[in-house]
């Protein structure tokens, strides 16, 4: 009997801390918080979660549209532009039809992002339409009355295409640019005279 009362008398103090209750204290960290050696090796590296990969993704995403938005600007296009210009402007009335559908089916098969017109003088007369590589700045004739290639050194007024006025408006700049959708060349190429340019096949032009 002596045996079950001293088995008796020592039971209380072990279920005072009961398991139970343990684990329903709150953390140290506060509600839902890891443990502390598991949170410490997520600090420390040891542990891939969530937020590293969305971190590494947006860094990756950023670098990746850099170069994009860098050369943006060089793709510019005004193929619509001239498209109207061309419809609404260029060639009015029905008899230059033809002529306008001939340019609108060059557009049309040509790659190039820019194009330029050629005009007689200020009066914006249409004499040839051209592609424009910004690049490597190369203006090639597509179809039309004018020289093969034109080069810095043989233009003389630049326009740009009002698509509200439907017009042309003079643009008082010295070099093409990507802003630019029309020009015209030095007179003394139309009047079949030599000027000094680089390339001898362009220095002369008789309509």
């Amino acid at each position: 009997m002596s045996e079950d009362s001293g088995l008796g008398r020592a039971t209380p103090p072990r279920r005072a801390p009961s398991p139970g209750m343990a684990r329903h204290l709150p953390s140290p960290s506060g509600p839902g918080s890891l443990p502390p050696g598991l949170f410490c090796k997520r600090r420390q590296g040891g542990f891939d979660d969530a937020a590293s990969d969305i971190s590494s993704t947006a860094s990756s995403t950023m670098d990746y549209f850099g170069p994009k938005l860098f050369k943006q600007p060089t793709a510019k296009s005004n193929r619509t532009i001239i498209l109207n210009a061309v419809e609404y402007c260029v060639f009015p009335g029905m008899v230059n039809q033809t002529a306008k559908h001939r340019v609108l089916e060059e557009i049309a098969r040509s790659e190039s992002k820019h194009f330029l017109v050629l005009f007689r003088d200020v009066g914006c007369q249409f004499r040839a339409i051209y592609s424009f590589n910004p690049d490597t700045e190369e203006v090639c004739k597509l179809y039309g009355t004018g020289p093969k290639q034109v080069n810095d050194r043989m233009f003389d007024k630049f326009f740009k295409y009002n698509s509200g006025g439907k017009c042309f408006s003079q643009i008082h700049t010295k070099h093409l640019t990507v802003t630019i959708d029309a020009f015209t060349i030095h007179n003394s190429l139309w009047q079949g005279k030599r000027v000094n340019l680089p390339s001898k096949k362009d220095m002369t032009l008789v309509i």
